[in-house]
């Protein structure tokens, strides 16, 4: 059978001229998923599984996959690592460098640690091993759709808001085609631009926070109670109001790079493997691709790219120790701990107040600044002493941001 590579059959979704009659075009309310294995066994099988959900498109190889990408939008992609000719991680590479948002999902019988790691430092969604559970693979395929579309949103938004500086101080010339759209003009001060502009970031950062969250019923709420501990504690340093702004706007994207990792991973009960882990802590990256079309200040990037530091220089992404670590990734590092400990989570129970005190208390000088650890439990004492028994502090109801 020739190929011929510009036309796509619509019926049987390869590249090749196809003889079985198939003319119908993808239907625009279904999401385009691509299958890229050599094998024609468990191509045509998950082609099968998927097709009465989705538009299929299939390859046998990456030459073929990546042909299809260029002249198809793709929401999502199964390949095979181990495949003749180019090979999986040639192909992921590829696949990104056409299209670096579309979702990849890694399905092979030959995967090692070595090649997951390396899959994985090109954003794959999620990594499953043949022979894979049709129950699984579909749940999989559909969240990966539903984060697809997600990111495309956010992906909009900040589309709609780019092209000037957010979180300008006094001295910065306003010139954000924002202003423009909001307030008509630019004829106002400085100062009182450097506040609106300030207020718009924020109001924009609770929409990208909201978003994030409101597909996962336990973390909803989450950045907005980090942002309400981080600023208790910011206060309490007597931050310039700056420095605290840029801290709150952090607090609330701290996690918007979760958008591209899977619930599975994010949810999963019990412990994490080293492939799943490697695959969690892409998501200060990830965050860092979202936000830098923004303008967001570098202070405001450095916090939220370095929230997952630990003291003691066995964090991540880059090992940072004490006080390399930039002031509001420690702050929200501990509010962060704090919220995600008293919440509830599909993997665990919330803790005690008083247990997860103990763990911050525990974990001073390893995990956390040990002089920010005692002043955020002396806010919490504060607090405490605010609030009667019968009207406890509730600071999923409470909002200073």
């Amino acid at each position: 059978m020739a190929f011929e590579w510009q036309r796509i059959c619509y019926g049987c979704r390869s590249m090749q001229i196809c003889r079985r009659g198939c003319h119908m075009e993808p239907k625009k309310n279904k999401a385009n998923v691509l299958i890229v294995d050599d094998e024609i066994g468990p191509r045509e099988s998950l082609r099968i599984i998927l097709k009465p959900h989705y538009n299929i498109f299939t390859a046998e190889n990456g030459f073929t996959a990546l042909q299809i990408l260029k002249q198809q939008e793709i929401d999502v992609v199964t390949l095979d690592l181990r495949m003749q000719g180019m090979s999986g991680i040639e192909t992921l590479k590829e696949i990104r460098a056409i299209d670096p948002d579309v979702m990849v999902i890694i399905i092979t019988g030959y995967g090692t640690l070595n090649s997951a790691i390396e899959a994985i430092r090109y954003g794959v969604f999620d990594y499953i091993p043949k022979p894979f559970n049709v129950p699984e693979i579909i749940c999989i395929i559909e969240k990966s759709v539903q984060r697809r579309r997600l990111n495309q949103r956010v992906k909009e938004m900040v589309r709609e808001r780019g092209g000037g500086e957010f979180c300008i101080d006094k001295e910065t010339t306003v010139d954000a085609p924002l202003f423009q759209n909001i307030h008509g003009g630019y004829e106002f001060e400085k100062e009182e631009a450097g506040s609106r502009e300030f207020q718009n970031c924020l109001e924009f950062s609770k929409v990208l926070a909201s978003t994030l969250e409101e597909k996962d019923p336990y973390t909803s709420g989450h950045s907005e109670r980090v942002c309400y501990y981080a600023d208790f504690i910011s206060k309490k340093l007597s931050l310039n109001p700056r420095d605290r702004n840029e801290i709150r706007i952090a607090s609330y994207l701290h996690d918007i790079g979760k958008i591209g990792i899977s619930n599975r991973f994010i949810n999963k009960k019990g412990a994490l493997s080293t492939t799943e882990w490697s695959i969690i802590k892409q998501h200060t990256r990830k965050s860092l691709e979202l936000l830098i079309p923004l303008n967001l200040s570098p202070n405001i990037l450095s916090y939220i790219h370095h929230h997952h530091e630990r003291y003691d220089g066995t964090g991540y992404p880059d090992g940072l120790t004490g006080e390399s670590i930039p002031l509001g990734a420690r702050i929200i590092a501990i509010a962060d701990a704090y919220d995600s400990m008293t919440s509830e989570r599909p993997y665990r129970r919330p803790l005690s107040d008083s247990d997860a005190k103990n763990e911050l208390i525990k974990y001073a000088g390893k995990q956390f600044d040990p002089q920010l650890v005692s002043i955020f439990l002396e806010i919490l004492r504060e607090m405490e002493n605010l609030f009667s028994v019968n009207d406890p502090f509730r600071p999923s109801s409470i909002s200073v941001c």
